[in-house]
């Protein structure tokens, strides 16, 4: 019918797999730009190991720490101006304009202001992510989470791609200005869609009266959902208590997914047309992964197929640490790197991708922003620290040694598993934190 609105994707099962597919594609190309076309740049002009390895770590800093105001998002409900949708459109608009500003720092004279403008960017990267992460426990149905976060994950593979691989072979035949237009087109792109095809589906009830006092309201509803927290990982069981050490601790072998495996693709000596097509590969590979881990987590069990994965890292990743060893980097046939990264890359996408929907399973939707962001930013806090160390001690001890101490500490995390659970819904004390009006 004429002037009738589109579809809201969220109503059906296809269009909310669809729908939080496409949203995480926004969150992964900033992601591929900075932590994979940045980091080549980088390494080309000569940076250091360190350096690099401190700039991805500070890249998931706002990561780490995003459950400090994620609060917002379940008590600013903005339903006024679309609730959960107008917090990721905001955000979706800063990350296009602190990214090119991100991109235009010269980060050979000016490295500190470069870790300035990176941690800003991924401030608004990071708040899009919790809006989006409260939007899909408060939609996704149980028997949907494996395969929800199957497609989010992929969706965030392939921004990754997009982002990563893909803006160095735009600077390849085009140069850098170019590039940061393909990027920021990209983002217009996922902006358009979220404005179009999303609405949120809590924004749709009545509008509450404004009370007489704003900051009153404010601090009575923190103060509520301040006891629902507690209550929800405390008083929940040992599960949500035991995902948070999970959440903290490596996602698998992880040296061959983030900024180790960029500079290795330098220092073996591949091209910038090289380097964008493996990035391109390894991230296609990974978001295959995430949709087949979500589909065999659906039908095996959450927690055994992740340490499953968890273990299939450790392969090529040992393979290359060998390899390493005994010929030495440059020396490695390009078709062995490329089938180790790649198949890394599908190993690792089974185990990111899935990882989530356990969290999902410990989280109260109540609050679902906030508890689940959490668990998640103790995961990002896990990236931030791992590339942080890997730099150190791939600048001083090599490749090799970083490769064998990545697989081996992934013990730590197989040892913790048996003992994951999904919280007690019949334990947690107190009501569901309502609605303030402070929208």
């Amino acid at each position: 019918m004429k002037g009738a609105k589109p579809r809201n994707l969220l109503d059906t099962r296809s269009g909310r797999f669809l729908a939080f597919g496409a949203m995480y594609v926004s969150e992964g190309i900033p992601y591929g730009f900075s932590s994979t076309a940045m980091v080549a740049f980088m390494r080309r002009e000569g940076l250091a190991l360190e350096q690099i390895g401190l700039f991805v770590g500070a890249l998931f800093i706002p990561w780490a720490f995003k459950w400090a105001w994620a609060p917002l998002i379940d008590i600013v409900t903005m339903n006024r101006f679309g609730g959960r949708k107008a917090w990721i459109i905001g955000c979706t608009t800063m990350m296009i304009v602190t990214l090119l500003l991100t991109a235009a720092v010269d980060f050979v004279s000016h490295f500190e202001l470069l870790l300035m403008a990176v941690v800003l960017n991924n401030f608004f990267c990071a708040t899009q992510d919790v809006a989006i992460d409260a939007l899909a426990v408060s939609s996704l149905q149980e028997e949907e989470r494996g395969r929800g976060n199957g497609f989010m994950f992929a969706g965030q593979y392939l921004g990754i791609a997009l982002g990563g691989g893909g803006a160095i072979f735009v600077y390849g035949l085009w140069g850098f200005d170019v590039a940061l237009v393909y990027i920021s087109a990209l983002l217009l792109a996922s902006l358009a869609f979220v404005v179009v095809f999303i609405r949120d589906p809590a924004a749709n009830g009545p509008e509450p009266e404004r009370p007489p006092s704003v900051l009153l309201a404010f601090v009575s509803t923190l103060k509520t959902f301040v006891g629902e927290l507690m209550a929800s990982f405390f008083r929940s069981g040992k599960g949500p208590v035991i995902g948070l050490l999970f959440s903290v601790l490596p996602i698998g072998a992880m040296a061959l997914g983030y900024a180790t495996v960029a500079t290795m693709k330098v220092d073996h000596g591949l091209t910038d047309g090289q380097i964008a097509e493996l990035s391109v590969y390894h991230t296609l590979a990974a978001g295959l992964g995430c949709l087949v881990g979500g589909v065999l987590g659906d039908r095996f069990g959450l927690k055994r197929m992740i340490g499953v994965f968890y273990v299939l890292t450790t392969l090529p990743t040992l393979y290359l640490a060998v390899q390493i060893s005994l010929l030495g980097l440059p020396a490695i046939p390009r078709t062995e790197f490329y089938a180790a990264v790649i198949v890394y890359g599908l190993f690792f996408g089974m185990a990111f991708g899935l990882r989530p929907a356990i969290f999902m399973g410990m989280t109260n939707p109540a609050i679902a922003a906030t508890q689940f962001t959490a668990f998640m930013a103790m995961g990002n806090l896990a990236i931030s620290y791992t590339n942080y160390w890997q730099g150190i001690v791939a600048g001083r001890f090599g490749y090799a040694a970083v490769l064998y101490l990545d697989a081996l500490i992934v013990i730590v995390p197989l040892v913790i598993m048996p003992f994951l659970r999904n919280r007690e819904p019949e334990r947690v004390v107190g009501q569901p934190v309502p609605a303030p009006a402070l929208s």
